[in-house]
Formats: C-alpha cells, structure tokens, sequence
C-alpha cells in the first residue's frame, strides 16, 4: 500500500542514513529496522521522532509521540464513528499505543496483521472501561480508517 503518512515515516527515518545502511520493515514491536550502527552512524533518533532500541548490532525504530499527534492534528475531524469516539483522548501516550501505532503503520505499508484490528479494539475498550485519557488512540483510529479503505475504494483516504 502506498499510504502517506507511512511513506513520510519512512523518509524521515531514510534521510538519516548513512550510504550502505538499510532501512526495512521490522518483524518485532517496531516499526523499522537498520543496521546504520554497523557503519559507524551515531544517528539522534529521538530528534527525528523515533524511539530507539537497539538489540544484536541493529536498530529497532518505533515512532514516537510526535508522529501521532502530528497526524492527529492533521485530521481534527474524525472521519468514522470510531475516531470521532476517541477524539478526546489526548493524554499520554503510553509505550502500548506506540507499539500498537507501528502495527498500524506496518499493515499500510502492506504487512499483513489480520490480529491488528481486534488488538486496537481491545485496548481502546480497555482504556474506556478503566476511564483512562491515553493519548494515542485518534491516531490510531484514523490507521484504522486508512485501512479499512482496501475494502471500500469509494471512501475518501486521509492524506
């Protein structure tokens, strides 16, 4: 899929490496993975938006909390009745949602996640049923919305 946002996510992240680095899709919790350390690279992650954990010589990217309400705040008017329910939630965003956002990120990029949908249901129910304000969760929603469009073309994709 050739979603966007995703590709802005991936361009930010590419525009920092250094020449031979890959940059491909992680099969964990992130979103990205590259072995730009292995060239020597000391990339400032965090500046880019991203959080990074690094495990066996290569570099797990997840994005962070500016990346989601940076498309949060591009989209103030919710396009279905589940990003309009969630359009409040505007605390902190817990590491949970970050991780379920990559997900998200990951199934428009073409990764199929046939678990995705009912996993993001789940923690916003959860969320609702304790009163929590976690942050994160519109932003998640409209992931939803963009992903749903595969199955209804007609629909108007967020851009």
């Amino acid at each position: 899929m050739n979603d966007p946002f995703v590709r802005r996510l991936r361009a930010a992240a590419a525009s920092a490496l250094p020449p031979g680095a890959f940059l491909r899709r992680d099969r964990g919790d992130a979103l990205f993975v590259t072995d730009a350390a292995r060239w020597g690279a000391s990339i400032g992650w965090a500046a880019l938006g991203f959080l990074c954990e690094t495990r066996d010589g290569l570099e797990r990217l997840t994005p962070d909390a500016r990346w989601l309400r940076a498309l949060a705040e591009a989209h103030p008017l919710p396009p279905d009745h589940l990003t309009a329910t969630l359009s409040g939630y505007d605390g902190p965003i817990p590491t949970d949602t970050l991780k379920l956002f990559a997900r998200g990120c990951k199934r428009l990029e073409g990764a199929p996640d046939p678990g995705w949908d009912r996993a993001l249901r789940q923690h916003i129910a959860v969320a609702l049923r304790e009163h929590r304000n976690d942050g994160g969760l519109y932003a998640c929603a409209l992931l939803r919305y963009n992903t749903v469009l595969n199955d209804d073309p007609e629909k108007e994709r967020l851009t």
